[in-house]
Parts: structure tokens; C-alpha cells; sequence
């Protein structure tokens, strides 16, 4: 999770706008020199911005029961099924992003995470066989996406995709494409934690970086953001405590089992859907992997994991551009 300040310019005027999205808070700022964006045409903005991400939501949430994602599950070991042009889109990324992580990324890992997820409502830590059966069903290079046909096979009863590992930067970069598509051209969305901006020329947003399980410690360094995306994974919220173990929800899907060791990893890019989940991928590689990975997105990464009472940092050479 990030947090985060702004910085506009003191000629441009700021409205910023606050609802509950995708289960987290989500901020909208809009800001214009422009009469043409006052407070009545940034509210209608907002309204049509947030209609949008709800409509994105309905397809690509497995909590919404409703949904597009909802329904290609139930529809797991029943043949091809139909898909929309926005599903189709996020699973080709999902998919691309599997084989290039030799699964250490994985989309399929529904059935763990929500036996984690129960495991962390119930407060019952989940037992070996539970956690093997689960894996027996992740096997994403099962699953076949025509994209001639705009169709999905999902072989096997029990498989479940989960799109919360890059729904939400995907969402937030859509969101922004709708506001600029309306004229926009200085906008911020950050959708808990995945931050997508929009800037002017010369102009930028100033953007913190939490410590190591910390909800509201940034580290002494900012980002300076101008038409970037940003992505902060970490267990400062959602973690699960056995035994003196402490599980991030971030999932290991060659494991089974959250993540145990302190780590924060924060992406920059040049697109939300990117940044979101090459901030997954990289909590579960190696610090080497990972930085090899995010250099072939000509992303940035910075990589703080915590031994004893030290945090050590791992960065991508380009990095050190965007701190402030």
C-alpha cells in the first residue's frame, strides 16, 4: 500500500473526490487552470468516472457474486464460455505474465486464496492437505483463452481465477483513460494503494512509500510521478498470525503459503495494469528475478526487506530518477 501527497501547482486548482471502491477507499483528484473544470463539472466527472469503475468492478471481481468473473468460475469444467472484450484483455495480461514468471505469477490461484481468505475470517490456519488440494487446482496452463473466438476454457471443476493481484491498477489506468478521454489532462486516481497519474507538462504529483508493515510511516524519500503508474505490495494489511508465523496475503503459488519474510516491493511504470502486478510477482522472486523481470517492462523497482531490526534495499538502476 502507498501513501501519499500531492503537489499541484499554485495556479492550478485542486477538487478531489473520496468513495469506497473495489473493497478499499479510492481518491480521485482533478485538477485544471481551466474555467471550463469548476467544482460542478469535476463533481459530474467524478460520478461518471466512479459509474465506470464500478461497471469494470462488476466484470472483474470474484467478491461481487454478480459478476463477469463470477460466472466464468461457476462455468469451471462446463466447456467454452463467452468473454467480454475487458475480461479477455486482463486474462491475455495475466497469462503472458504466468509464462514469463514461470508461474510464479498465477491468476488461477483462486482456490488458495480463498482458503486463505476464509483462514483469515475464520482464524483457523489452513492444514498441509488442505493447502496441497487447493494447489491441485492452480494449474493455469490448463486454462486456454481464444482470443479468435473470445472464449475461455476452464477444464476443471474447482479452478478459479482471481484478478485482485492486477484488477485494481488495471481498473485505476482504465479510469484514467476515461477522464482524459473527457478533456483531463491533470488527474490522480489511487485505488488503494495503486496509484495511476495523469500530468501537464512540467507538472508532476509527489507520491510516499510506506514502511515495512507500517499503515502510516512513509520512508524519508518521495516520489516525483508525472504520467506514471505506482504499486506498493506489502502485509501492512492483510496478514495472517500462526505460531509466531506471520503469512502475508500476497500468496507463493509454488508454496501454497503467504509470504513469511517483512518485504515491501514498489513498481513504477508507465501503465497501472503493469505496476500492479509486477509488484506481486516481485514479493514472490528472488531479489535477482525480480529485478531482471521489472527491467523488461522498462519499469523501476525498489525493494525493502527487513532482516532482524535492518531493512535492507534492492533498487533498479533507474529508480533513483523518481525519488524526490
Amino acid at each position: 500500500m502507498l501513501s501519499f501527497t500531492q503537489f499541484v501547482n499554485a495556479q492550478y486548482q485542486k477538487f478531489s473526490f473520496y468513495a469506497d471502491k473495489m473493497g478499499s477507499p479510492l481518491k480521485l483528484t482533478i485538477a485544471s487552470t481551466s474555467k471550463e473544470i469548476d467544482s460542478v463539472y469535476s463533481t459530474q466527472l467524478a460520478v461518471a468516472t466512479f459509474s465506470y469503475i464500478d461497471s469494470l468492478n462488476h466484470i472483474l471481481s470474484d467478491y461481487d457474486k454478480t459478476s463477469e468473473l463470477s460466472w466464468i468460475n461457476e462455468h469451471a469444467g462446463k466447456g467454452l464460455q463467452p468473454i467480454s472484450p475487458i475480461l479477455e484483455e486482463i486474462l491475455v495480461i495475466a497469462q503472458k505474465a504466468y509464462y514469463q514468471t514461470r508461474g510464479a505469477y498465477n491468476i488461477a490461484i483462486g482456490p488458495l486464496s480463498v482458503l486463505w481468505r476464509n483462514a483469515r475470517q475464520q482464524k483457523i490456519f489452513p492444514n498441509k492437505m488442505e493447502i496441497k488440494k487447493a494447489q491441485q487446482f492452480i494449474q493455469f496452463d490448463q486454462i486456454k483463452i481464444d482470443t479468435i473466438h473470445h472464449q475461455i476454457d476452464i477444464p476443471t471443476i474447482g479452478m478459479r481465477l482471481d484478478l485482485g493481484s492486477l484488477g485494481k491498477g488495471f481498473i485505476a489506468q482504465k479510469a484514467i483513460n476515461f477522464l482524459k478521454s473527457k478533456g483531463v489532462i491533470y488527474a490522480m486516481i489511487d485505488a488503494g494503494g495503486k496509484i495511476v497519474t495523469l500530468s501537464p507538462k512540467n507538472q508532476s504529483w509527489t507520491i510516499g512509500i510506506n514502511q515495512i508493515r507500517e499503515k502510516n510511516k512513509a520512508i524519508n524519500k518521495t516520489l516525483t510521478l508525472s504520467n506514471h503508474a505506482v504499486a506498493t505490495s506489502g502485509d501492512a494489511y492483510q496478514f495472517f498470525i500462526y505460531k509466531g508465523h506471520r503469512y502475508s496475503h500476497i500468496i507463493n503459488p509454488l508454496t501454497g503459503y503467504g509470504i513469511e519474510t517483512p518485504k515491501n516491493v514498489t513498481v513504477i511504470a508507465t501503465d497501472g495494469t503493469i505496476a500492479d502486478w509486477l509488484s506481486t510477482a516481485c514479493s514472490v522472486l528472488s531479489v535477482k528475478d525480480a529485478l531482471t523481470l521489472v527491467n523488461q517492462y522498462n519499469a523501476a523497482v525498489l525493494i525493502a526487506i527487513q532482516k532482524d531490526k535492518y531493512i535492507q534495499y534492492y533498487s533498479s538502476k533507474n529508480f533513483n530518477a523518481f525519488l524526490n
